[in-house]
């Protein structure tokens, strides 16, 4: 298995251990029903891959979708992948009152040679069908990149559509083996960054993102 990285979707074996009652009979149903679970940071030093995911209740839909956060070792991953493409997310129900700003975000990536993935509400939006977005969502995009000119060309695109699209864009640019910047932070250009990985969140001078 290549070595995960922070937003990858996994699916284990077993549950993964919650951090309370209550959210270990969420986890354990979560897992009984097939559905993956998010890469996150790890809690501490130990060999525990954090996880997460986001429950709706459909006795009272009204509510937030409640975060879960939890944990497992590497050997109970059976399956991973990085997070749903932006097209896959576009096909959800939901997504179609907002069917040009995806049809334009899609065209402005491939233009510029990158792949969007999708994260956060919208992707569980479209992996489960129960009512994790709302009108005013953000979109949660995360690009993988395999260099800085590459990431230039990702956060440059993401700028110049934001402003013409449904909704605000957040997100971040993932670059192998380092971790994630947050990709209007990229943009700025200011000379230190933070970079979040699986083991840690630190503030780095930006020249260490350089391959």
């Amino acid at each position: 298995m290549k070595p995960l990285r922070r937003h990858s979707l996994v699916w284990l074996s077993e549950p993964p251990d919650a951090f309370d009652t209550d959210d270990g009979a969420r986890a354990a149903a979560w897992q009984a029903q097939g559905r993956p679970f998010v890469v996150t940071r790890r809690r501490g030093e130990g060999a525990e891959i954090g996880l997460g995911f986001c429950t709706t209740d459909r006795h009272h839909p009204q509510l937030r979708p409640r975060r879960v956060a939890a944990q497992t070792v590497p050997q109970h991953i059976v399956e991973s992948m990085r997070p749903l493409s932006l097209d896959a997310v576009a096909q959800c129900a939901a997504a179609r009152t907002k069917a040009p700003a995806f049809a334009r975000l899609q065209a402005a990536a491939s233009e510029a040679g990158v792949v969007v993935r999708v994260y956060g509400s919208w992707m569980w939006q479209a992996l489960t069908d129960e009512r994790h977005v709302h009108e005013a969502s953000d979109l949660d995009v995360v690009i993988d990149v395999v260099s800085l000119e590459e990431a230039d060309r990702a956060a440059a695109m993401l700028a110049r559509e934001e402003p013409t699209l449904a909704f605000r864009i957040d997100g971040e640019l993932s670059l192998a083996d380092r971790g994630e910047v947050q990709w209007r932070e990229y943009h700025q250009g200011e000379p230190e960054i933070v970079l979040k990985s699986i083991d840690a969140l630190r503030l780095v001078p930006r020249t260490e993102l350089a391959p």
